[in-house]
């Protein structure tokens, strides 16, 4: 069936190598300020001195710095410490980092039993970055039993936090059945939907190959295109999107086309405001 390969994405037991860091969301909220009044220096300074009085949002931060070389020289050793002191702070984000520098052997050397046991607290902290390792973590056995069953549950707990790569992933699981999970094309559909509303692109694509080919719903090629194009936007590769954005503005007036259009721009100040009010709410 050729949905089937348009679907598929990366193996879910794929452990992702150099994964992202995580701020806490003072850190995150403070930053744009410091990085338009400070120097890089100035603030590595600022920063330091925040996290030798104990400042767990500082101490991330400066680990952020050492590991990046930002108003300091990279240094792997200490941004593993700075994680380490975060993570002994009670930050989830440090025992995630912390996990990362495991992984990865930054700054120490790998042991994915250690970046388990991080991971394994980040998640038990909420943090839905930990619960989304965790789950892949799970279903590969890597520095623990595989269970599958856990896995999934561990990744709707991530995606009810606000995951968009657990979301995805859920779909895909429910459209192709794995895991032990029962097929269900409408669940899949849900799950695409809930990643795309949190600007996943794959989820996007996904949701226009289930309107395209009429999967669980009748075909539709405005919403086709929407999501096509949304997905374009949303930083999934361009180059395998436009030739399918070409072919279906070919089956639609010009009329629809400048709907769709009006669409995808409303989705997109809807994101925008969303994103506006997050950046907004621990400041409150």
């Amino acid at each position: 069936m050729k949905t089937k390969s348009i679907l598929a994405v990366a193996v879910l037991a794929a452990i992702v190598i150099g994964c992202p860091r995580v701020w806490s969301q003072e850190t995150v909220a403070a930053q744009p300020k410091a990085q338009q009044s400070i120097s890089p220096e100035q603030a590595f300074t600022l920063m330091a001195g925040e996290a030798e009085k104990g400042n767990g949002g500082a101490m991330l931060t400066l680990g952020t710095m050492y590991e990046r070389g930002l108003g300091t020289p990279r240094n792997y050793t200490k941004a593993m410490e700075w994680y380490r002191r975060a993570a002994e702070a009670g930050l989830a984000e440090g025992y995630y980092n912390l996990g990362v520098c495991y992984e990865i052997g930054m700054g120490t050397t790998g042991d994915m039993q250690r970046a388990f046991e991080n991971f394994e607290r980040a998640a038990e902290l909420k943090l839905p970055q930990g619960l989304y390792k965790l789950a892949a973590l799970y279903f590969s056995g890597t520095g623990t039993a595989k269970n599958e069953p856990w896995g999934v549950e561990l990744l709707g707990r991530a995606a009810a936090a606000g995951h968009p790569g657990a979301a995805n992933d859920l779909g895909v699981i429910a459209f192709e059945g794995r895991y032990g999970q029962a097929k269900d094309d409408a669940k899949a559909f849900e799950w695409f939907s809930k990643s795309a509303e949190l600007g996943n692109g794959e989820a996007m694509k996904n949701l226009a190959v289930f309107y395209r080919d009429g999967i669980g719903r009748p075909a539709d090629p405005q919403q086709e295109l929407k999501w096509y194009a949304l997905g374009r936007l949303a930083g999934y590769p361009a180059a395998a999107l436009n030739p399918a954005i070409d072919k279906v503005r070919e089956l639609l007036s010009e009329e629809q086309i400048q709907a769709v259009e009006a669409e995808v721009q409303a989705f997109q100040e809807r994101q925008q405001q969303l994103q506006a009010a997050q950046a907004a709410a621990p400041a409150q």
